[in-house]
């Protein structure tokens, strides 16, 4: 995975984290062995299946789940029938971000909505390259920043819109706006400073 791309996952997936997170516990229950949450994500995969053939579409939901989860289609099996009950740890984690994302989209849906037109809290270390579209100059080296900011509705609402529709190059765009035109230049304070967001340790959301 390219840079780029691990850095747009890691805005969204941060923010489909904060959405499971606002959900009361009860909501959040999910299933706890390895058998139910690959039960549970082939019948995400069934949900989503064009193949009207019953034994068809279910050896498809499998095949596609076994590249969802980056495993052998053995593996999936081994999981549904409940012989392999401890994957290595990179499956499990896989399973459970999987689980988490696909589960109770009507509830995950209503928490969207209600967190549009709010701002949202960001806590992330980031590493930022700057440019100066004046003088057309830019820094050798990108640089780490620790960022604890709160976007305005005026950034967090697109950014959900974007969330809702998986666009991860959207997210990205908007996050590096916000921090070029709000945070590196205080609103207009530093007008010529040009951002590019290089690489993200981590990125959390919290709704507020």
């Amino acid at each position: 995975m390219t840079t780029e791309n691990n850095n747009r996952h890691r805005i969204l997936d941060g923010m489909r984290k904060a959405v499971h997170d606002k959900l009361t516990p009860k909501q959040r229950d999910l299933p706890k062995t390895t058998k139910g949450k690959a039960g549970a994500l082939l019948r995400d995969e069934m949900k989503r299946s064009t193949e009207t053939d019953p034994k068809k579409r279910e050896a498809a939901a499998k095949k596609s789940l076994a590249a969802r989860l980056g495993v052998k289609v053995d593996s999936v099996y081994r999981y549904l029938s409940g012989k392999r009950k401890n994957p290595p740890k990179e499956i499990a984690d896989k399973l459970d971000k999987e689980v988490r994302d696909s589960a109770k989209p009507g509830l995950k849906k209503k928490v969207i909505n209600e967190a549009k037109g709010k701002s949202v809290r960001i806590q992330s270390r980031a590493k930022f390259g700057y440019g100066n579209s004046a003088t057309g100059t830019s820094t050798p080296d990108s640089r780490w920043r620790n960022i604890a900011q709160t976007l305005p509705a005026s950034y967090a609402t697109p950014l959900w819109d974007a969330l809702e529709h998986g666009d991860d190059a959207r997210a990205q765009e908007i996050l590096q706006a916000f921090m070029q035109n709000e945070y590196i230049n205080e609103g207009g304070k530093h007008g010529n400073v040009d951002v590019e967001l290089a690489d993200l340790d981590y990125m959390d959301f919290t709704i507020e």
